[in-house]
């Protein structure tokens, strides 16, 4: 029962996402609005009607079942000092990122350079940092959210911005398996908003073709996408500007 709630009360927090009413829902599943806020109230939909609410929000059930999880998840982003001890090792950067994209530990010993004692030695500290809890045979429960984020101009993302994306960027995208795309254009608070739902969305799926990939990268590669929104103006247009 709730496992049930949770799932309620996202659609309920997804339907205001979308600026969709009871009336909407209503129409969609063929019910007075009256019998719709019953159905919110005491819970008891049939998963034909989830999947129809779902519908009518152009979302996936799977979708909605992961944001309720989240929302019970312990947190979406560590304390300052958790990111610096943890940008402070560069080894421990890269097994927390790799922890991160649920790398399981025999895949990590088997493809990169720890042995399983040094490897533990990492899980044992991001047990402490409240990062992971480490179970038997060396599984872990991640007690972060798949909304997980580095903070704002945090010790992880400045690394970030100074050492990975600088080597992101350096390249033309010219590659076969290789997309770049940049558009920009003046847009209403509304399109800004319905922008940034777009940017999540894309992102949570990019992130579910990731886990759900379990075969062997070829050659040792890997793959990396970059989402990013903010209001701007490019600088050197600035001198045609009215005052």
């Amino acid at each position: 029962m709730a496992e049930q709630a949770l799932i309620v009360a996202e659609l309920k927090r997804a339907l205001r996402e979308y600026d969709l009413t009871y009336a909407a829902v209503a129409r969609k599943l063929e019910l007075s609005v009256a019998t719709v806020k019953r159905l919110f109230s005491t819970g008891d939909f049939s998963l034909q009607r989830v999947d129809l609410i779902c519908e009518l929000m152009g979302l996936g059930l799977r979708e909605i079942l992961e944001r309720a999880q989240d929302r019970s998840a312990p947190t979406n982003q560590l304390t300052l000092t958790q990111e610096q001890e943890i940008v402070a090792d560069s080894q421990l950067f890269f097994v927390t990122w790799l922890v991160l994209n649920r790398t399981p530990f025999e895949e990590i010993v088997r493809t990169y350079r720890f042995t399983e004692r040094e490897l533990l030695r990492y899980f044992i500290k991001l047990d402490r940092l409240k990062v992971l809890e480490l179970q038997p045979g060396n599984r872990v429960r991640l007690l972060v959210s798949r909304r997980f984020s580095w903070r704002a101009g945090g010790p992880v993302q400045k690394y970030i911005h100074q050492k990975l994306l600088r080597e992101f960027f350096a390249s033309h995208f010219a590659g076969a398996n290789e997309e770049f795309f940049f558009h920009g254009g003046a847009v209403s608070e509304e399109a800004l908003a319905q922008l940034k739902r777009a940017l999540r969305n894309a992102s949570r799926e990019c992130v579910e073709i990731m886990e759900r990939d379990h075969s062997p990268p070829d050659g040792g590669n890997g793959a990396a996408f970059v989402l990013a929104l903010r209001p701007w103006k490019y600088s050197g247009f600035a001198e045609f500007e009215r005052n």
